[in-house]
């Protein structure tokens, strides 16, 4: 995380969502492009302002953030434990006199001869090779049995949502362990879902594949998205395309491919088709939402405006908080001929906090 949220909107951790919201308001006026024309920096702080209050007004992004946040410290923490200096306390010696000769107690040497045979060899040296190979055995077992207890640790703190804890735990097994697949699959849910680490996700999902003789749908799926948060859009579309060919009924990756061809790809019939499959399969919730979003959106690039405004509306229904879709509804009835309804919306999307909407009320709502 480049910049602290908190810290960009000026606000507490503990701020009330009604204080993230006042302290984002005062910062896109103060810092808006239009009044701010060929000001870099101004752009600059707007964006951040931007971003961090999509983070901090949602709870769920803000308590995932929250828990970035103290992991980090945590790690800083540690990194400033392991680099302070030793300290050393001299010791002191104390020594005494010779010891005389008469203490010295000299005795005359008495010779002795002694043979080693062949077979007093072999004895010794398979004596020495026996406890060698039981001190490697014992190691195995030692390292199976603890990297086994930690694997299984770390699976209940992440269902009590410890993730950090899990994480150093996960990290531990993978030591005593390094062959646990399952183990750096449980990692990469927690880089991938948590921390965000995406790259440090994608090398725990390529180990835990080299190391499964059949890799499951979920394994593919969850690299698809790492390879989409970096960018790598053709080889995540092809994850998830193997993690679909795997278990048709993993909803979730037609909803993520259908954004990928959607945003990235531009390949909008194949997107259409997928979100189609999800929303007709998904329940009502957040994510049925953000499909109809997106099938609203490539409807709109394929000019079938009805249909996009269609969309955009069922959407509306299930949010009606939503400043983005009213932003979108606007975009398309403008397309339309309906400037009248398009400006309502265009306003409503800014009064809830969608900057965009601003630019579309200036240059197409202005009497």
């Amino acid at each position: 995380m480049n910049h602290n949220h908190y810290q960009v909107l000026g606000i507490s951790p503990t701020a009330s969502a009604q204080e993230v919201k006042a302290a984002y308001k005062r910062l896109a006026i103060k810092y808006h492009p239009d009044k701010n024309p060929g000001n870099l920096l101004a752009e600059e702080l707007f964006k951040q302002a931007n971003s961090a209050y999509q983070i901090l007004s949602n709870p769920s992004k803000r308590a995932l953030y929250d828990l970035r946040l103290q992991y980090q410290r945590e790690q800083q923490q540690r990194a400033v434990m392991q680099h302070q200096p030793r300290r050393y306390e001299p010791r002191h010696y104390t020594t005494r006199e010779p010891a005389g000769v008469s203490e010295r107690g000299y005795k005359k040497r008495q010779s002795k001869s002694s043979s080693f045979s062949r077979k007093d060899w072999y004895i010794t040296l398979a004596f020495a090779g026996g406890l060698i190979l039981f001190s490697l055995l014992l190691k195995t077992v030692m390292d199976h049995i603890a990297g086994e207890d930690k694997y299984k640790t770390a699976l209940t703190y992440i269902a009590d949502g410890k993730y950090t804890n899990a994480h150093r735990l996960l990290t531990d097994a993978i030591h005593f362990k390094p062959d646990k697949a399952a183990a750096y699959e449980a990692r990469a849910m927690i880089e991938l879902d948590v921390y965000e680490n995406y790259s440090g996700a994608l090398q725990d999902l390529n180990k835990t594949i080299s190391l499964q003789e059949r890799p499951s749908a979920q394994v593919y799926y969850m690299r698809g998205r790492s390879l989409q948060q970096l960018a790598q859009y053709r080889q995540a579309e092809q994850d998830l395309t193997k993690a679909l060919e795997l278990n048709d009924r993993l909803w979730h990756a037609h909803l993520k491919r259908g954004e990928i061809r959607l945003f990235y790809l531009k390949e909008y019939k194949p997107a259409i088709e997928d979100l189609n499959i999800f929303l007709r399969y998904s329940t009502t919730g957040p994510e049925q939402v953000e499909a109809l979003t997106f099938r609203g959106f490539a409807y709109f690039k394929q000019g079938q405006l009805e249909e996009s405004e269609q969309d955009y509306r069922a959407g509306l229904i299930a949010d009606r908080e939503n400043g983005r879709l009213y932003y979108l509804l606007g975009r398309t009835e403008m397309e339309q001929q309906q400037p009248d309804s398009a400006c309502v919306h265009f306003s409503k999307a800014y009064e809830l906090g969608y900057s965009a909407a601003l630019l579309e009320l200036r240059a197409k709502c202005q009497p």
